[in-house]
């Protein structure tokens, strides 16, 4: 699958990221250009990066949050 650049017509060769590197792409110069319902996406699909980065960060540092809770819940049921 390839995409193309609806602005500049750059084309953008199936692989690993092809979608993160088109929308990238689009996002940075062009973002003036694109309708309303675009810039809204945009904002949408950059704040859903942002939460989920902030979520495995969380993860790394705290645990799964089931794990954590069953663990926490466990030691309240059957004190030391």
């Amino acid at each position: 699958m390839e995409m193309e650049c609806e602005y500049c017509g750059k084309i953008f060769v199936d692989g690993e990221n092809t979608i993160v590197h088109y929308q990238t792409h689009q996002s940075i110069p062009y973002k003036d250009m694109m309708p309303v319902e675009e810039k809204v996406f945009e904002d949408f699909r950059k704040k859903m990066i942002k939460q989920k980065e902030e979520y495995e960060r969380s993860k790394e540092k705290e645990g799964d949050s089931d794990l954590v809770f069953n663990a926490k819940e466990r030691d309240a049921c059957n004190p030391a």
